[in-house]
């Protein structure tokens, strides 16, 4: 992925598991930082995997951390 001299080649955790065991906040928190300690830039998402049945259901939210290096392309 090229972005203005910078290249980025992003990775993604998501939990695998659904559920009560789920990763919570303070898991997510976690890890980002200790992948920020680490020297990656981290985003938290939230992304949602089923609409529901119902128009006035919430669905299915799935949380998953992106990480990347951006190394300056010489």
């Amino acid at each position: 992925m090229m972005n203005g001299g910078w290249r980025m080649s992003r990775n993604v955790i998501r939990s695998i598991r659904k559920g009560s065991v789920q990763w919570n906040e303070e898991d997510r928190l976690k890890v980002a930082t200790l992948l920020l300690k680490a020297g990656y830039s981290v985003r938290i998402r939230r992304i949602a995997t089923d609409t529901g049945s119902k128009p006035t259901s919430r669905g299915k939210t799935e949380y998953v951390i992106e990480y990347w290096e951006e190394k300056e392309i010489c």
